[in-house]
């Protein structure tokens, strides 16, 4: 179905935003062509009317609803300083991760920023990494800053939220006994495993960006350190998950 919209007060308008946590919002011509290519189901395709021919669809794109709306309308609906004249709107869903079939899984413990999790996600998919896992109140995946980092590579990941990272390693260890539990930290005291000491499949844990993980997670399990030289206090989450997943798997 297509509506054209020119109105901020428009009742379907209010609603979407009402709902919005429950969708995904990827806004810009680039994102939106992908996933048109993609054949992913869109719930709703949003047009600026004055660009309205200027968008490829293709012929077999599954798109529940078009909205062709004026700029008014797509400023109170994007996130962005700049409005783009192309948002998809998606239903948010996750990709429930197969713990048994998974050789490395990482996961994210209450990582706040959106840009550190995006990071996470693109680095994730470039280096063949099965699955993302995040516990505890954490960025929300439908955040539109986390969905601009991780561009694409946010459909070629299998994800999950659990309540707090016990829930996640217990769900894990049930799933697959045989999985082995990897913590991350650049301060913590004793001795930090190699790149050759890890052992497959795994779960590594990142930990909150102030806070880092659980202390008492250290006392069960062991741990990887990134070296590092110099006065820098410690790297942030997203670059310290890229150079392990690189460098140890």
């Amino acid at each position: 179905m297509i509506y054209r919209i020119r109105s901020r007060s428009n009742q379907r308008v209010k609603d979407l935003i009402k709902k919005r946590d429950e969708y995904f919002f990827f806004e810009g011509e680039k994102l939106v062509n992908d996933i048109l290519e993609r054949g992913d189901e869109i719930a709703i395709l949003i047009i600026n009317e004055n660009k309205e021919d200027q968008l490829n669809i293709p012929a077999g794109a599954v798109i529940d609803d078009t909205w062709v709306v004026s700029e008014t309308v797509l400023e109170k609906l994007s996130s962005l300083k700049e409005k783009p004249d192309f948002i998809a709107v998606l239903e948010s869903r996750e990709k429930l991760i197969d713990f048994r079939e998974s050789k490395v899984i990482i996961g994210l413990d209450s990582i706040q920023d959106p840009a550190n999790a995006g990071t996470v996600f693109r680095c994730a998919a470039a280096f063949g990494i099965d699955a993302i896992a995040f516990s505890g109140a954490g960025v929300s995946l439908t955040n539109t800053k986390f969905l601009r980092a991780a561009q694409d590579a946010f459909f070629d990941m299998n994800y999950q939220r659990f309540p707090d990272v016990e829930a996640l390693i217990e769900a894990a260890k049930q799933a697959n006994p045989a999985l082995k539990v990897y913590l991350t930290s650049s301060h913590f005291p004793g001795e930090a495993l190699g790149p050759h000491q890890i052992e497959f499949p795994c779960l590594i844990l990142f930990g909150n960006e102030g806070k880092g993980l659980e202390r008492d997670l250290f006392k069960k399990y062991p741990f990887i350190r990134i070296p590092q030289a110099g006065k820098v206090e410690s790297l942030n989450v997203g670059v310290s998950a890229c150079i392990i997943m690189y460098y140890y798997v």
